[in-house]
């Protein structure tokens, strides 16, 4: 795939959702019905920039690789063997998958081609994570999103306070649920 970075986010979550799946229920172009295509391979893809991951709740089905050199083009990629040595390995039971460790290693490797959503910088000019034994405040997302939204004078809709309130989930920001909603530990920026 080229040009990764011109897939949008709803595009990115679909895509997500087909690498996930084993088979994929589709039309392929100039078919009539829909059918079940079971999945072999995953995709590759390149870009020209490094801001390219936009899902909040994290990237572990990506992973992002920054090439740093010049690809070697001149001597072809032996696949017959390639794919010899990978049935070797099914065949004797090698574990293909990654583990929660693994997983993580991957999430925290892949932060550095997440995209920065507006409201994230915006939360982090105006508010920081409370440390653990710091006074804070006991804001909802909502009154939190509410407060940015005077200070920066940009304007943000009912839905994003859900999605804002993941930002803050991932940013560690310690909470807590009430009766009226989750309660996020958040200091305001002096």
């Amino acid at each position: 795939m080229d040009e990764f970075d011109q897939i949008g986010i709803n595009q990115q979550s679909f895509l997500k959702h087909i690498l996930q799946k084993p088979v994929v229920n589709t039309r392929r172009p100039n078919a009539s019905a829909v059918e079940e295509l079971r999945r072999y391979a995953s995709f590759i893809g390149t870009s020209n920039h490094k801001d390219l991951l936009t899902d909040t709740s994290g990237s572990r089905r990506f992973i992002g690789v920054e090439v740093t050199g010049v690809i070697d083009v001149v001597r072809p990629i032996d696949y017959e063997q390639l794919y010899a040595q990978a049935m070797a390995l099914l065949r004797s039971n090698e574990r293909y998958w990654f583990d929660e460790k693994e997983e993580a290693i991957m999430t925290e490797a892949n932060r550095e081609f997440e995209q920065s959503p507006v409201i994230e910088q915006l939360f982090q000019v105006y508010y920081r994570v409370a440390e653990e034994e710091e006074e804070g405040e006991w804001l909802l997302a909502a009154d939190i999103l509410q407060r940015i939204q005077k200070a920066s004078k940009m304007k943000f809709s009912s839905g994003q306070v859900n999605y804002f309130g993941r930002i803050l989930q991932r940013l560690g920001v310690k909470s807590f649920r009430k009766t009226r909603g989750v309660y996020y530990h958040v200091v305001p920026v002096e």
